[in-house]
């Protein structure tokens, strides 16, 4: 893409994204808003139903409460109830056009009246929506309930549906009951009832009743857009050809560089004004940068090899002190780049393990070589000092920022943890030990296993291999025991290029 088109691409953005967010913005604000005063007006609505349902129930209750304490009622007492309240309890029923019947039952829930005459004797169909409990005008004990036997038809008379919007109910937040038709898209509300708040009424209406509104609104909602586009398009683009063409030459010159990142190259471009400055400031930048970079190469390049050799040669000298050979800090560093690899790490990390990895003993020089090369095995007080070592690696370590130092520390005083936490110095578990401590660590004990010691003998391949499925999840980080036998056969043919003469 030339510069001219960047350039023109930048404005337009510039120019046209604040503009074309503010209107989306604009046009979904008043989307949402329409939306929810959508909403708002069908709560209202709702509320009203679910208000005068409400009072319905209310009154239904009131009027049992009501009959519950007739002196008629008394005859349960005496156990001479007769057709009077059976026939007190059909008019209420056709006063209030009812879907259903009030039972008055005794004690053991028999029908002794009811507005449904064959329901006497019997025992209810199904769980009343209220009930009132009758009691003896002599000692107050319960003698009879009036039930209402209910059902729930009797608050459709309450919906005013319509063809693009209807209620229905929904019982026990699952059941859903008298729902007339569904809609492909919907909006609903809903709310319980507050005396039964198992009963749910849900208003629901046809989504697209409301797209059809909001259609007339987008198109010109559009027709703004794509107008306010073209004019600030048209603008830009004036603006860009005034100012884009001095500045040609020095871009065509200036990709050219770029290109072939010869930075000795000069723009020869002269002038008084802001555009002749510019070109003599980028020459001078060109020419600095050339020098810097050249000087900079030379010394990162010189700084790295020191930094590696220097790290090399304090992990072979800690080493050497407990007897060990060079190879054994050089095998190690294979097996940590070769696990950092295989678990996923980048190739600068991989490099950078295996760089550092030399140094996880280097805190050994400062054990007494009493203890450190003893030939047996270490009293309690002995142990307690050899562990020492990994702190003061770290110790040795800490202060420097350099990425491979710091590395280098992090191993030295985390490559003795174990994943169960039962290792040390500091008694970290799982993850809680950095990657690099974990790889180490079992990089270190698979070459130590292997090779001899002043305190033992080196260990054969299978007594190692069986040690380490042992140990999965309890000295190792389960994931590199397996990565570790994934790739047995790298681990052995590093082992056999780096043995030990």
């Amino acid at each position: 893409m030339s510069f001219r088109i960047k350039i023109i691409a930048i404005i337009f953005l510039v120019s046209l994204t604040p503009y074309i967010l503010i209107m989306i913005y604009s046009g979904n604000f008043l989307r949402d808003k329409y939306f929810d005063n959508t909403q708002q007006e069908m709560k209202r609505q709702l509320s009203v139903s679910v208000q005068r349902i409400e009072q319905y129930l209310t009154t239904l209750q009131r009027d049992m409460e009501f009959i519950g304490h007739l002196d008629v009622m008394n005859d349960i007492f005496s156990k001479d109830v007769d057709r009077r309240i059976s026939n007190l309890l059909e008019d209420k029923k056709r006063e209030l056009n009812l879907d259903g019947n009030f039972h008055l039952t005794d004690k053991s829930g028999k029908i002794l009246a009811s507005s449904d005459a064959n329901m006497i004797l019997k025992t209810p169909k199904s769980s009343p929506l209220f009930l009132v409990d009758i009691k003896s005008p002599y000692d107050e004990s319960i003698i009879g309930t009036l039930t209402l036997e209910f059902s729930l038809k009797n608050i459709t008379n309450f919906f005013d549906n319509s063809k693009d919007r209807h209620y229905y109910i929904i019982l026990d937040k699952t059941k859903i009951l008298y729902k007339t038709d569904s809609f492909e898209h919907e909006i609903h509300v809903s709310e319980p009832l507050k005396t039964k708040k198992n009963i749910e009424i849900v208003l629901e209406q046809n989504q697209d009743l409301f797209l059809d509104v909001l259609k007339k609104y987008e198109k010109w909602f559009v027709i703004a857009l794509i107008f306010g586009v073209l004019v600030i398009g048209a603008v830009a683009l004036y603006l860009i050809d005034m100012l884009i063409k001095p500045v040609l030459k020095l871009s065509s010159v200036a990709k050219e560089i770029t290109k072939t990142q010869d930075y000795s190259q000069r723009i020869l471009i002269k002038g008084e004004d802001e555009i002749g400055k510019l070109a003599e400031a980028f020459d001078q930048m060109l020419y600095g940068i050339d020098h810097a970079l050249k000087e900079n190469s030379l010394l990162n390049k010189e700084i790295e090899e020191t930094q590696r050799e220097v790290v090399f040669t304090m992990g072979a000298i800690g080493e050497s002190r407990s007897k060990e050979t060079g190879n054994h800090v050089k095998r190690v560093a294979e097996y940590s780049k070769l696990l950092a690899l295989s678990y996923g790490l980048s190739n600068e990390e991989a490099e950078m393990l295996k760089q550092a990895s030399p140094m996880h003993d280097i805190g050994k020089i400062a054990i007494p070589d009493a203890v450190l090369n003893k030939p047996a095995h270490f009293t309690e007080e002995e142990y307690v000092i050899m562990q020492k070592h990994a702190v003061l690696g770290y110790d040795m370590l800490k202060h420097s920022d350099r990425p491979l130092l710091k590395t280098a520390a992090i191993v030295a005083n985390e490559h003795h943890e174990k994943w169960d936490g039962s290792g040390y110095p500091n008694g970290l578990s799982g993850e809680d030990i950095h990657i690099y401590g974990r790889i180490t660590a079992l990089a270190d004990v698979f070459d130590a296993l292997g090779s001899d010691r002043v305190y033992k003998k080196a260990w054969d391949d299978e007594r190692i291999f069986e040690f380490f499925k042992e140990e999965r999840g309890k000295h190792f980080d389960p994931v590199l025991i397996d990565i570790f036998f994934e790739h047995l056969d790298k681990f052995l043919a590093i082992r056999n290029k780096f043995k030990d003469d």
